[in-house]
């Protein structure tokens, strides 16, 4: 009796230990699959970042690159005086040169676009292999639709955000809203997708709001404008090119 009581202990275990697994994995895919909806690889896209805090409003227009394994390129084109500002990401390296420079600085994941809550990590697909620990963790409704819940945890400390809760749409993968935490739980902010649109073939976020839950009253609206595939050239995606242009 004690040996069987023995084998069904341990085939509860192991059943515990596949689901554990298994719903782990299912809501990677779930991730994945957003996030390839919401940033678009080997892509040019036209883009505008709208900022108001207090009394002050400001607007950045920009043109972003998307190439494949996670490296991309924005550059500044309005207003004047931002005209020449770069950003560069491989990975989870980033780089930055300013208009009134010809260095390259590397820069943390989290340095802000301009003055706005977006971090230059929110605008390039997550990487959840390596920074994040991927668990679904319930579900809720928006809009009168189902949607997943997912909670991401930090791998590592070079992560972007300690933690992550991503709400996903189950009916067709659509993100639709993000909440970012600091180590102490702390809420940071809360991105929302406001509008979507047909960009390359399929429904899209077209207008993201980001509140700053530390600066109290900014908030920042990312509106993309227009995107069409492009067969990026891999020199793009180089210092080198960052500071020769």
């Amino acid at each position: 009796m004690k040996f069987l009581l023995a084998v069904i202990s341990s085939m509860i275990m192991f059943f515990q230990v596949d689901l554990l697994a298994k719903g782990t994995e299912d809501a990677t895919k779930i991730i994945k699959k957003a996030e390839s909806i919401r940033t678009i690889e080997r892509a040019r896209s036209r883009v505008s970042v709208i900022t108001v805090n207090g009394k002050t409003k400001t607007r950045y227009q920009m043109s972003v690159l998307q190439g494949s394994e996670r490296r991309a390129y924005l550059e500044f084109t309005k207003p004047k005086e931002e005209v020449g500002r770069r950003m560069l990401a491989i990975k989870t390296r980033y780089w930055s040169k300013f208009p009134d420079s010809r260095r390259v600085v590397s820069i943390s994941r989290k340095e802000a676009i301009g003055n706005s809550a977006f971090a230059i990590a929110d605008v390039f697909q997550m990487d959840v292999d390596d920074d994040y620990s991927a668990k679904k963790i319930g579900e809720e409704t928006f809009a009168n639709k189902r949607s997943y819940k997912i909670e991401l945890n930090a791998k590592n400390t070079s992560a972007p955000y300690h933690r992550i809760l991503y709400f996903v749409r189950a009916e067709d993968s659509q993100p639709i809203k993000a909440e970012f935490y600091a180590p102490s739980g702390v809420l940071l902010k809360v991105m929302t997708v406001e509008k979507s649109k047909k960009i390359i073939g399929m429904m899209r976020p077209s207008l993201l709001k980001m509140v700053d839950h530390v600066v109290k009253g900014r908030v920042s609206w990312w509106r993309t404008h227009g995107s069409e595939i492009a067969k990026v050239r891999d020199e793009v995606f180089t210092k080198a090119y960052l500071k020769g242009r």
